[in-house]
């Protein structure tokens, strides 16, 4: 994983600038009021997604729309890309690029299958280009209409053997996700390896939409699951937090968010010790 100071930024992004190894998992203080609160009624889609670092570096996420849908997304640096697939109203494939820290390409391809208006289940290749190939089964629960938890089932596709285990829980305070807890576990072998865990703490939510709520649901989850630096698990909720506390294997920390907004009540810069992300919307 990437240092913990990289990963409090991702946080805050809907994309980073080095995308970890997919499924392999290998600050701001107070508010400025520049719009109404968010009681106008315009609804608005993420556009672009800009984010500037702390060395200057720059990556620009671009969100593609055909008929209202949203069907790609890329990156200026060319460091991910998402293409989804529909029918109907309904995604049914995902295809997700990216590359690992050594610079190699990873494609990760999710198909979707629903019950009830639902995604519940995925399943699908990860290709690490030079070191082989992956199968991955992905189940999908909900407490009511809130996603409670998803687990991914990781083999060898050459040999069918376990490689590991990913979980991901989720809770809610009301419209907004309160808690986040990702457990990365090794299937047994000859070398014990320590689990991989992260759980972060959301809280002190603004009135303000949440830029990402207009993804779709299905994208935000299966992004969630695989892209750990992808900030989709942030689109769940229907505000924007402001304080964030985050605990892994080595690390506790706690951050401090600020946020500027429009007139339609829509965040579009924050600042940090970090970088910036600034957002940018199509009606």
């Amino acid at each position: 994983m990437k240092k913990i100071c990289f990963l409090i930024f991702v946080l805050f992004i809907i994309a980073s600038c080095s995308p970890n190894q997919d499924i392999n998992g290998d600050y701001l203080l107070g508010v400025s009021y520049s719009s109404n609160g968010g009681t106008n009624a315009t609804i608005k889609n993420v556009e672009t997604v800009t984010t500037v670092d702390a060395a200057g570096d720059k990556i620009v996420a671009t969100y593609n729309y055909t008929g209202g849908q949203l069907t790609s997304v890329t990156s200026s640096d060319n460091s991910f890309s998402y293409q989804l697939t529909y029918t109907g109203d309904d995604i049914t494939e995902i295809l997700y690029k990216s590359v690992d820290d050594t610079g190699q390409d990873i494609t990760n391809t999710q198909v979707l299958t629903y019950s009830a208006g639902k995604l519940t289940k995925s399943e699908g290749d990860v290709v690490f280009a030079g070191s082989g190939t992956f199968t991955s089964s992905t189940i999908y629960s909900y407490d009511g209409d809130k996603i409670k938890s998803i687990i991914t089932k990781v083999k060898d596709k050459a040999t069918s053997l376990d490689r590991y285990t990913i979980q991901t829980d989720y809770s809610f305070s009301g419209a907004n996700v309160s808690n986040f807890k990702y457990s990365l576990t090794y299937a047994a072998g000859p070398i014990t390896q320590t689990p991989i865990i992260l759980n972060i703490t959301f809280g002190n939510y603004d009135s303000y939409k949440n830029p990402l709520g207009t993804l779709p649901t299905a994208f935000k989850l299966v992004s969630a699951q695989f892209d750990l630096e992808n900030n989709a698990l942030y689109g769940f909720s229907k505000n924007n937090y402001k304080t964030t506390n985050i605990k892994t294997n080595t690390d506790n920390t706690t951050v401090n968010f600020s946020y500027s907004y429009d007139t339609d009540g829509y965040p579009i810069l924050g600042t940090s010790s970090a970088g910036t992300v600034s957002y940018g919307y199509v009606k």
